[in-house]
């Protein structure tokens, strides 16, 4: 790609079909937030929310969602883990979760991000990149 074609679908943005597909997008991605990351329930999220053929870029994981359900339920089975959510943005088909993801009370956990792409209110296709939180920054800031 062009570093001049980097920007080409910017004016996009602009009009209203991209301003509804993204509020349409954002509500979608708000309740299965709710459903995933606050209440636990992965299954009744992806099930909801996440296409049968999810594609998958995490390296640990297949594609598809029985296969992210499987992985995600195994990782949140303990009821001391817990997930921060610290902000959400969601624009045009992509949505991202930045939280603060923890085993237990004593765990300093793990900064993370996920990326999704959506079509018509509907998870597509994931990113994750995640970063254990360690004691001290060299800014003095935290990671959430």
């Amino acid at each position: 790609m062009a570093r001049s074609d980097r920007t080409a679908s910017l004016p996009e943005a602009a009009s209203a079909e991209y301003a509804a597909r993204t509020a349409r997008n954002r509500a979608a991605f708000l309740d299965f937030v709710r459903l995933y990351y606050d209440e636990m329930k992965v299954r009744e999220a992806f099930e909801r929310y996440v296409h049968a053929d999810y594609m998958q870029h995490n390296p640990a994981v297949i594609d598809g969602r029985e296969a992210a359900i499987a992985h995600l339920e195994g990782l949140l089975a303990l009821p001391t883990v817990s997930m921060d959510v610290r902000r959400l943005l969601v624009d045009g088909d992509y949505a991202v979760a930045h939280l603060i993801g923890r085993q237990g009370p004593d765990d300093p956990g793990h900064a993370l991000m996920n990326i999704f792409r959506m079509e018509d209110g509907i998870i597509v296709e994931h990113w994750d990149v995640a970063q254990k939180v360690p004691p001290e920054t060299a800014s003095g800031r935290g990671m959430g």
